[in-house]
């Protein structure tokens, strides 16, 4: 299971500060991450979540904030 911890320890670990992140920031679209980390938080979700993410889901809708992620991921399961 994903949790909202560990995308922040994600953010933390590559470069991100938590303090400007709020459950609806965008990771991608505001730059905050590049889409070079987009591979790799893909994978931390897919071995957290315990899912696998088909390259169609592989969408700003889905990937963008925390609250995507976590989204995103209940529904998949």
């Amino acid at each position: 299971m994903i949790t909202k911890a560990k995308i922040l320890e994600f953010i933390i670990e590559n470069g991100g500060s938590t303090d400007r992140v709020e459950d609806d920031t965008p990771l991608f679209s505001s730059s905050l991450l590049d889409s070079f980390t987009m591979v790799s938080l893909i994978m931390v979700i897919e071995s957290e979540a315990d899912i696998t993410i088909p390259p169609e889901d592989i969408t700003l809708d889905n990937l963008d904030s925390i609250n995507a992620i976590l989204a995103y991921c209940e529904k998949s399961t």
